[in-house]
């Protein structure tokens, strides 16, 4: 804690049993010592001309966010913090999930970073581990299994929300909407020059003979519902999966038997179409009319709906309507039909998407100011949700995934910006100058942050 100025701290020590002493000067030449070593890190990161501090703070707090032990990604290093203060949404995000991971390796690449996305994608593939394809969505960040969840009994959190809880229950769950993050991370850090090796390529076929299978299945999907259905979202990440790895196959591994993936990527694609409804809304779930989800704004952020194509517009706008909360965005409307008790805040990641989603089909203007209106209200530390209201934060924090969302939503604004400028053709020439450019620009792994000892 700062006191006066950048240059007197207070350190706070909490121990149990025996007194623990911290020199004070060792610990103010660690703190320094840490706050240089970020200062190295954001000067080889690659940062966007939008908002380039949110990105900053990004790779700022994925890196604290890290266990250096294995490279897990802490989804947040909190629990219980409250999503809505005297209800029951409460969860402890202590571990790894797969989404995280696999953000982490996108976000690392696009920033520039490709040390750090092959870091990241090493422990994905610690999360496959013999099963190629991971099983689960989330592990312990030593990769093992994830506590069963429960209540601690007595204890009252911030606002005196209950419960609190230890453990996740989703470990548990089916999240087919990850598998299309793990394989579109691996295309993007390709495409910025990092290196496709066998076991990765392995990985993405394994994902693609897995999404290719022709069912419609149940599952949780990206928002963990407690009640397994049949999602949209799902079929959105299994879509995802075949089409960046259809991708990677054409310029990596040209010789691959690609019509089965080619023909359910296909399949895939007109089955989500076939959900739009009359308004353009694109339903949470097959055979529930009339439930908006944002998640089906990926349809447009990754393109399975071209930007030329008019239904993309209608989708966006149909999403943004019913979940606004301007600038802000609902997950999904809060009424409590989830089945928790309390009205839920605006959701961050899917904020950043709508942001995304309105560049996507052309709407720079539109994307930039709600960009630049997010940024003037959060802190720089982004939490899970926000109150649209009081404008309070809530859920824990910080939140990986709201901070990787919020890089990724730059460099795609940048990306618009620049098509706006220089046309279709220039924005493909400066992404290929720019794989060329991080291909032969490797930067150096970090320098371990410096530890603090005990006096």
């Amino acid at each position: 804690v700062s006191l006066a100025g950048e240059d007197r701290w207070c350190g706070l020590v909490v121990a149990a049993g025996a007194a623990v002493a911290f020199d004070a000067g060792a610990l103010s030449a660690a703190l320094e010592g840490a706050g240089e070593v970020e200062r190295r890190r954001a000067a080889t990161a690659r940062l966007p001309r939008h908002h380039p501090e949110r990105a900053s703070d990004a790779l700022a707090v994925l890196a604290g966010c890290t266990f250096a032990e294995t490279g897990a990604v802490v989804a947040a290093p909190t629990t219980s913090l409250p999503e809505a203060p005297g209800g029951d949404r409460q969860w402890d995000y202590r571990f790894t999930w797969l989404r995280d991971a696999s953000l982490a390796v996108s976000v690392a690449a696009l920033l520039g970073r490709g040390d750090l996305a092959a870091g990241y994608l090493d422990f994905v593939h610690a999360m496959a581990g013999s099963a190629t394809v991971p099983t689960g969505p989330m592990t312990g960040v030593r990769g093992g299994e994830v506590p069963a969840e429960r209540l601690v009994e007595g204890v009252a959190g911030w606002a005196g929300s209950r419960p609190v809880r230890t453990g996740n229950a989703a470990a548990d769950q089916v999240q087919l909407d990850a598998l299309g993050f793990v394989v579109e991370a691996v295309s993007v850090h390709v495409q910025t020059g990092g290196s496709l090796d066998r076991a990765t390529w392995e990985l993405v076929g394994a994902i693609a003979d897995r999404a290719a299978g022709d069912d419609t299945e149940v599952s949780n999907g990206i928002w963990e519902l407690r009640e397994p259905k049949a999602l949209v979202d799902a079929d959105l990440g299994k879509w995802l999966a075949l089409d960046r790895a259809l991708w990677i196959a054409r310029g990596w591994r040209p010789l691959t038997r690609r019509r089965r993936w080619r023909r359910a990527r296909d399949r895939l694609r007109e089955r989500i179409l076939g959900a739009i409804e009359d308004d353009g809304l694109l339903p949470q779930a097959y055979g529930e009319p009339g439930v908006a989800d944002a998640a089906a704004l990926l349809a447009v952020v990754f393109g399975l709906l071209d930007r030329h194509d008019p239904r993309a517009a209608r989708l966006v706008d149909a999403v943004i309507a019913r979940l606004d909360a301007a600038p802000f965005l609902y997950r999904y409307e809060p009424d409590g039909s989830d089945g928790l008790a309390g009205r839920e805040g605006a959701f961050l990641p899917a904020s950043w998407w709508a942001v995304a989603a309105l560049a996507a089909v052309g709407r720079y203007d539109d994307a930039r100011r709600r960009a630049g209106d997010m940024c003037r209200i959060l802190p720089r530390l982004l939490s899970e949700e926000i109150d649209p209201e009081e404008l309070h934060c809530l859920g824990n924090v910080p939140l990986v995934w709201s901070h990787m969302e919020a890089a990724r939503t730059m460099y795609l604004l940048d990306a618009e910006e620049r098509r706006r400028r220089t046309g279709a053709a220039g924005l493909w020439l400066w992404r290929v100058a720019t794989f060329l450019r991080m291909r032969l620009r490797r930067p150096p792994a970090a320098d371990p942050l410096p530890t603090i000892t005990p006096g």
